[in-house]
């Protein structure tokens, strides 16, 4: 948090714009956007202007983003707007964020009956980590939707034949919280069809039409941003009249993707400029695999559990890359652009289900605390290297 400078996270100036807006109660953004006092304060001051100018006074990338996901980085701000001081106002609005992305893996840890070595693994990644502690919404987003999901393992593997009104309540506000999120990412609502509850089929229907009713009224009533290059009429003329095509090039672009998304979720830091030398994304991606099959599930997963985890998974990808398609992308392009890897952060529990180990490994006690080392020694390696770089 201390090391990177300011923007030099992707994306960075418009989450702040955002989360400037939220702190000064602007909750939905109208035509045209306004420029605060706080607004005027970055400006004058010229660590910030350059890269806050370029976001300008009109809408940008962010302004159609729910206001929950900048609740911490808004209180971070208002207590530095205080002070009348930029620089306390930007890392208050880092340390804030950081301080609910703790909280919140923290609590999934404490709560899932499976998987807490690898909710703990994944979390300290680099990747994970330079994202939690940025002014980015992906902050709450990667860190609530870890929550969700080992909530939905406790529903799941306390094994309960009939859930509690209050779990259900819960489950809910849960699901309803996370249509506001980035890309609606309701995932784990659909867990609740691994429970035991009887009920389980009419409770994940209504739950996931009511997150899908309000995060489209949310979707469909605020400002959506399109990239330069984007033909969105053209691109739903070609998802109507050449579906085939179009699902030949989704899979195409997972293909020719894989390895760039892979390093994007261990760590392309900075604003993308920062890259491991291959042999970090190497040894690193060696050893989130062996996590899986070296480390025993606390918990039986059946083969169920696994399909529809791999279902989960495909319909992640096909929903991001159809969206970046519209919203971002033109049908003469070769493969969907704008993915990164890093959204694969806010879904990674799908794949602690597709890959868990069910029998147990024999030295896993001494695995363990070789995980712990090897992330002490990656993360302290990763400071000094964007030390260097910046």
């Amino acid at each position: 948090m201390i090391l990177t400078p300011p923007f030099k996270v992707a994306d960075e100036p418009g989450h702040l714009h955002r989360a400037i807006e939220v702190s000064n109660g602007v909750l939905w953004n109208k035509t045209p956007a306004k420029i605060s006092e706080t607004d005027k304060l970055f400006l004058s001051d010229l660590k910030y202007s350059l890269n806050f100018k370029n976001v300008g006074k009109d809408f940008h990338f962010q302004s159609g983003y729910s206001p929950v996901m900048y609740i911490f980085s808004a209180i971070g701000i208002k207590i530095g707007w205080i002070f009348k001081n930029t620089d306390l106002m930007f890392y208050l609005a880092r340390l804030f964020n950081l301080f609910a992305w703790l909280a919140l893996i923290y609590a999934a840890i404490k709560i899932t009956p499976v998987f807490k070595w690898q909710f703990m693994f994944f979390a300290l990644l680099p990747m994970s980590i330079f994202e939690g502690m940025s002014v980015s919404a992906d902050s709450f987003v990667n860190a609530f939707s870890l929550l969700f999901f080992a909530y939905m393992f406790k529903l799941i593997y306390d094994a309960k034949e009939r859930l509690s009104l209050k779990e259900l309540s819960l489950y809910g506000i849960f699901a309803v919280i996370s249509s506001l999120l980035k890309g609606c990412l309701v995932y784990p609502v659909f867990l609740l069809l691994l429970a035991k509850d009887k009920r389980k089929y009419f409770i994940t229907g209504i739950v996931l039409a009511l997150s899908v009713l309000i995060g489209g009224l949310w979707a469909f009533n605020n400002h959506i941003v399109l990239g330069t290059d984007a033909m969105p009429y053209e691109c739903k003329m070609f998802l109507i009249t050449e579906p085939f095509r179009y699902f030949l090039l989704a899979l195409k672009t997972m293909l020719l993707s894989s390895i760039y998304w892979f390093k994007g979720l261990i760590g392309i830091l900075g604003s993308t400029d920062v890259r491991y030398p291959l042999g970090v994304y190497v040894i690193t991606g060696v050893v989130c695999l062996s996590s899986f099959f070296l480390i025993q599930a606390e918990k039986k997963i059946l083969i169920k559990s696994r399909v529809l985890a791999a279902g989960l998974i495909f319909l992640f990808f096909m929903i991001m890359l159809t969206t970046l398609f519209v919203t971002w992308n033109n049908p003469l392009r070769g493969k969907i652009g704008g993915f990164q890897g890093r959204y694969i952060i806010s879904v990674l529990p799908l794949f602690f289900l597709l890959l868990a180990r069910n029998s147990k490994f024999k030295y896993e006690t001494y695995y363990k605390l070789f995980l712990l080392i090897f992330l002490g020694i990656l993360l302290i390696y990763s400071c000094f290297f964007i030390t260097a770089v910046y």
